[in-house]
């Protein structure tokens, strides 16, 4: 009877604590499932390491892009003329105002577009087009109302600006996803969630249809 009193008071020490968490938000969880199905990092420890590839990578072109400003359009302007490149019909903008104005219609481009996708909104995502389709308008501009410029120059300002971009926009879209992948891991830490498929499950799957049948 003693070993029965002592079995039974030590039963409810092992037992797990019920779950006393609040229900997760459906979203977060379909916005978390929506990012990982993008971007496939195969674990929480592969995150980790897409988060810092991605950061780097967008660091390295964000630099080189001021780098590619600096050289080819605040410090070349004079030896190619810029001076000359009429201003911009939208806010009276000169050449060297518009280079700047380029990366950030880019970058808040990107930013409104990647946030309307992840989170299913509309309006985010229209924003985000026509803020592309201005300065796409600012990169081609010079070519299309070159007043008096010869065409070779009002081509080259326009290919510096659009190479800006370019580099601009891979930059933010690895920042952005960055942001996105630490957001994941952090949401999981905090939420106690795991939302990546189990490969367990697949490999015992796989080797259930593999085993000859038992005799």
């Amino acid at each position: 009877m003693v070993l029965g009193e002592d079995a039974s008071l030590e039963a409810p020490e092992t037992q797990s604590p019920p779950d006393t968490g609040e229900p997760h938000d459906p979203e977060t969880l379909f916005i978390l499932d929506s990012i990982v199905q993008r971007l496939k990092p195969r674990d929480a420890h592969h995150v980790r390491d897409m988060i810092t590839e991605r950061a780097r990578t967008s660091g390295a072109l964000f630099i080189s892009s001021a780098l590619w400003w600096w050289i080819a359009i605040s410090e070349g302007s004079e030896q190619i003329n810029d001076s000359q490149i009429p201003l911009s019909a939208l806010g009276s903008f000169d050449f060297g105002t518009v280079s700047l104005i380029v990366p950030a219609l880019v970058i808040a481009a990107t930013l409104f577009t990647g946030i309307g996708r992840e989170r299913g909104n509309a309006t985010m995502s229209q924003i985000g087009g026509g803020l592309a389709v201005l300065a796409a308008f600012y990169i081609l501009e010079p070519t299309m109302m070159s007043y008096g410029l010869l065409e070779g120059d009002a081509l080259f300002a326009s290919g510096r600006v659009l190479v800006l971009a370019v580099m601009v926009g891979f930059a933010s879209h690895m920042m952005f996803d960055a942001l996105l992948l630490q957001w994941v891991r952090a949401s999981m830490l905090n939420m106690g969630v795991d939302v990546f498929p189990s490969s367990g499950t697949d490999s015992l799957e796989g080797h259930a249809d593999e085993a000859p049948p038992y005799s």
